[in-house]
C-alpha cells in the first residue's frame, strides 16, 4: 500500500501523472456552482431568462470539460499501448 503511494507521488513529481484532469473536474464543479448562483441571482431579479442558463450552462460546461479530458484519456491510452508493446518486446527476448 505505502509503496504505491510513493509510486504515485513519484509519477506526479516527474510529470508522468497529470494534474490537469483533476483540476478540470474541480473547475467544472466550480462552474456548476457559479451557474446555479447566476440562476439564483436572475430569479431574485425577476428576470425571465433564468431557465436558459439553468439548462445550457451545465451542458456547455460539460462539453468543454469533456473536450479537454478526452485529450488526457487519449494520452493515457497511448501510453498504455506503448507499455504493453514494451512488455511484449521484453518477454520475446529482444
Amino acid at each position: 500500500m505505502q509503496n504505491s503511494i510513493w509510486k504515485s507521488i513519484f509519477e506526479f513529481l516527474t510529470f508522468r501523472r497529470m494534474a490537469s484532469p483533476v483540476l478540470l473536474q474541480i473547475l467544472f464543479w466550480a462552474g456548476i456552482a457559479g451557474t446555479l448562483f447566476g440562476v439564483y441571482v436572475l430569479l431574485k431579479l425577476d428576470n425571465g431568462a433564468w431557465p436558459l442558463p439553468l439548462i445550457f450552462g451545465p451542458l456547455l460546461l460539460r462539453v468543454i470539460a469533456e473536450r479537454a479530458i478526452v485529450t488526457f484519456r487519449m494520452h493515457d491510452n497511448i501510453r498504455g499501448i506503448r507499455d504493453m508493446m514494451q512488455n511484449e518486446h521484453k518477454s520475446a527476448g529482444f
